[in-house]
């Protein structure tokens, strides 16, 4: 009898350790993958256009979605009547018109190869004017105001930390800023992509600024091949310092303004206690649609790995979890817009969210999943930033999935949907095993990554498929108000 009153107990304290889950067969495998490859072909076919939002590929892309979660048994999560389903999204675009660069050394002229300098506007007109030029390297929020202010700073381009490193320096009082790109294939690749607009949520004020690339030979017209080698390696060192260049620049960019009017998609699988919080699954739908030019005999970037492979293991999801044990909170699921121009969804969403962000205990956002083989580790992108460290190692060892290094994992953070919620306290990662190992990584950004080859043939799905299992076990567990308490799911971080 006593024997029996301590299985009852225990039963009744949730089992602090549960079981090891079994382990998927080959059947199951099989099957998953069909359905992978099958949401995949669709998405990234050339009749959704590369998913470009505010076109008929966005259309096409959120009605497929749509049906895909109705049929799995969710309802529209948006908590808004007039917008069942589908929330709305302002952008604002400013549309490149007219660009020059000039640049100077002791008053005159100094000559850089044509078209090797570009320069962009986000409001209707940016304009610098004999600006001293500093070369920065990677170093952004870090750098002091005083190094910066009235300058052209000169970055380079090709690290994770990229974009954000651009927006640093523009906010640290930086008259402009022109990235230096590693060959002229990439400035044009780089030069044509925001040729076709700069977008902002419609709320947010254009702060007009100026930006651009500059190529490695105009680079090396402005400071010598010599000394130019000198900065990048100086740019390593730790204790590394801005340099002024004995040259000035003048740059002027206008551009015209425009709208874009956008959605995410949100829906609810509904729990037993939605009093006890809810999980959040999130994937964003857009890509770049169009994006070479003619005499390219493919020029649609179809998004395959980014993002259809996410959206597949995302719809995936949707149907399993709504046809296994009803869950006590709830589970949202957000297909976020415009990702690509700047997280832009995923900050309107958490600008005006269906429900309280306090709410949310554990976000998990799914992006580029289908890079790593079978059986390979899991990452946490976002790994220290939340609270959710403890509960995603259990689940690991439950599931019997090992933890890869933090190093590759940790230079995408603020690349990704999940760092826009991260920033409002949000308790948000990405788990994944396509951001745990550098090899297959590096395949994808070299052979696909953002460039028309990224089509739905080809794709390696076997990472794909161990990460919707393990997601699977993630939402079971965070939606268990017993295994993970709400208080549990604070962001450690400040906004």
């Amino acid at each position: 009898m006593r024997v029996a009153w301590v299985l009852v107990l225990a039963l009744l304290s949730g089992c602090v350790t549960a079981p090891p889950a079994a382990a998927p067969g080959a059947q199951d495998r099989a099957a998953t993958e069909s359905a992978l490859t099958r949401h995949i072909g669709m998405l990234a076919s050339d009749d959704f256009g590369g998913r470009q939002p505010g076109t008929d590929g966005e259309t096409k892309t959120l009605r497929y979605l749509a049906r895909e979660w109705q049929a799995a048994g969710l309802v529209s999560g948006t908590n808004d009547p007039a917008n069942p389903w589908f929330a709305p999204v302002e952008l604002a675009l400013s549309l490149p018109d007219l660009s020059s660069a000039r640049f100077y050394r002791g008053g005159r002229p100094l000559a850089v190869p044509d078209g090797g300098a570009v320069v962009f506007a986000s409001g209707r007109r940016g304009l610098v004017e004999r600006a001293p030029l500093v070369f920065v390297g990677e170093a952004g929020e870090r750098l002091n105001r005083s190094e910066l202010a009235g300058r052209v700073a000169l970055m380079l381009w090709d690290h994770p930390g990229e974009k954000e490193q651009r927006l640093a320096l523009l906010r640290a009082g930086a008259s402009a800023v022109l990235a230096i790109v590693r060959d002229d294939r990439q400035l044009a690749e780089l030069t044509a992509l925001r040729r076709r607009g700069n977008y902002r949520l419609a709320a947010v004020e254009d702060g007009g600024t100026i930006d651009g690339y500059l190529s490695r030979a105009a680079m090396i017209a402005l400071a010598g091949e010599q000394r130019y080698a000198e900065l990048v390696r100086s740019a390593g060192e730790p204790d590394f310092r801005p340099v002024t260049l004995d040259a000035t620049a003048s740059l002027e960019a206008t551009s015209n303004p425009g709208s874009v009017r956008t959605f995410n998609l949100v829906a609810r699988l509904p729990g037993r206690k939605p009093a006890a919080g809810a999980v959040l699954l999130l994937a964003h739908w857009d890509h770049f649609g169009r994006c070479a030019e003619p005499p390219a005999s493919d020029t649609i970037c179809n998004g395959a790995v980014d993002n259809a492979s996410g959206l597949a293991v995302l719809n995936e999801l949707a149907r399993r979890l709504a046809a296994g044990p009803r869950l006590d909170r709830d589970v949202y699921f957000l297909a976020t817009t415009a990702e690509e121009w700047g997280l832009l969804g995923a900050q309107a969403f958490a600008e005006n969210p269906p429900i309280p962000l306090d709410t949310i205990v554990a976000a998990f956002n799914l992006d580029t999943v289908a890079i790593a083989p079978a059986g390979r580790p899991a990452a946490i992108v976002g790994k220290g930033l939340t609270a959710l460290d403890p509960g995603i190692e259990q689940v690991l060892r439950e599931t019997g999935r090992k933890e890869g290094g933090e190093r590759v994992a940790q230079g995408y953070v603020r690349r990704q949907d999940a760092w826009a919620l991260i920033q409002r306290d949000v308790p948000a990662v990405s788990v994944t095993s396509a951001f745990a190992e550098q090899g297959p990584l590096d395949r994808y950004l070299a052979e696909r990554y953002h460039q028309p080859a990224d089509e739905a043939q080809g794709i390696e799905l076997g990472g794909a498929i161990d990460d919707l299992y393990l997601h699977l076990a993630l939402v079971r567990y965070f939606a268990d108000p017993v295994r993970w308490a709400a208080t549990a799911g604070k962001s450690a971080v400040d906004p």
